[in-house]
């Protein structure tokens, strides 16, 4: 089937552009965005799924305001025949300017959260170093992903109530990934079950940091027994400075959770850089985006790419002030943190996870 892709000078396959070359179901293309303020007041998570062998698209887009009510809302339509329009219902994601601006929507819904917002980055986009995973002779993983750290400027309106949003007192950051990942829709039938042992006694944590003349993010998956799976990430400088980014190599990390959870309260890392030079970061937490609520790793049912009908939405308001609440939705969370880096004041997010046993934290 044609779109508008197909006029461009782009295609890597002998096909139209609403195809890919792999027919894997598990096959996804993800878009996500980060906004909040430097106070911890407000923060909001956006995104969108695209499953061209599910025939899907998904995303959400929830806000936290002041770390005690959580508004959620998730929608998921039938792809085809719009496979080129980043479209879900009240909610869309259009590319104003390629690696620079994006502007993000969620008009008025009956779920009490709207926004309206652009994106812009400060920095170039670091492209993460490529995931690929087998088990039992099948992939299970090969992604890309690339990470972009910026500004954001327009309003969030949550039950009535508008907060203008301005590049000086707010940060953004967003990603943009492609390729086979799991947890994507419901389990096959009928075939062996995937190793998960990969996923048994690990940590997941990639972060942003973003301070007046540079930037950093680095992914890390870290096994309890200090075994390093997988790092990349680079300290980045802004446009115009003329400064090639540096990568990461080696991240030492101490970090301090809630007590009796897994949700991340304060730390510190130091990064070690290919220039042989290291950048000692604190940090502690402002508020804390739960992504639960926009369907990461599974909520009421849902998970990202299942099919849902032609048009679905949900959504509900979590009490994440109470601590109960807080650790009944915690999965993969964006924790907003002030960072210090010497002198210099930073903001950024950490996302963290563990699976598992990991005894240096006490898990």
């Amino acid at each position: 089937m044609l779109t508008k892709y197909d006029e461009f000078n782009c295609h890597q396959i002998v096909d139209t552009l609403d195809h890919v070359l792999d027919s894997d179901r598990q096959f996804t293309e993800k878009y996500w965005m980060n906004v909040h303020d430097t106070t911890g007041k407000i923060v909001l998570a956006t995104g969108f799924g695209y499953y061209p062998n599910r025939n899907v698209m998904d995303g959400y887009g929830c806000v936290n305001v002041e770390n005690k009510i959580q508004h959620n809302m998730r929608l998921s339509r039938e792809l085809r025949p719009k496979t080129d329009e980043l479209v879900v219902g009240p909610l869309s994601w259009e590319i104003v300017e390629p690696l620079k601006r994006i502007r993000v929507r969620l008009d008025k819904n009956d779920k009490g959260i709207s926004y309206d917002l652009e994106f812009t980055g400060r920095m170039p986009a670091h492209e993460e170093i490529p995931q690929v995973r087998r088990d039992k002779g099948r992939i299970f993983m090969n992604t890309c992903r690339m990470c972009q750290l910026g500004t954001a400027k327009g309003w969030i309106k949550v039950d009535g109530k508008k907060y203008d949003v301005d590049e000086k007192s707010w940060r953004a950051q967003r990603d943009h990934s492609w390729g086979i990942r799991m947890g994507v829709g419901a389990p096959e039938q009928g075939v062996q079950s995937p190793d998960i042992s990969f996923f048994a006694n690990l940590m997941i944590n990639w972060l942003t940091a973003q301070f007046k003349d540079w930037g950093v993010t680095y992914y890390l998956i870290e096994k309890s027994t200090g075994v390093v799976e997988y790092l990349s990430g680079a300290v980045m400088y802004g446009f115009g400075k003329n400064k090639e980014e540096i990568p990461i190599v080696k991240v030492d990390h101490d970090f301090k959770y809630h007590t009796g959870s897994g949700r991340m309260k304060s730390g510190e890392v130091v990064l070690h850089t290919a220039d042989g030079k290291k950048k000692e970061i604190s940090m502690k937490q402002l508020t804390t985006m739960y992504l639960m609520g926009g369907g990461y790793v599974g909520y009421d049912g849902f998970y990202h790419g299942i099919w849902k009908g032609p048009y679905w939405t949900a959504g509900e308001k979590w009490k994440v002030s109470d601590p109960k609440v807080a650790n009944q939705v915690h999965g993969l969370d964006d924790a907003v943190c002030e960072y210090r880096c010497g002198k210099e004041t930073g903001y950024g997010i950490i996302e963290n996870l563990i699976l598992g046993s990991f005894p240096k934290y006490g898990f």
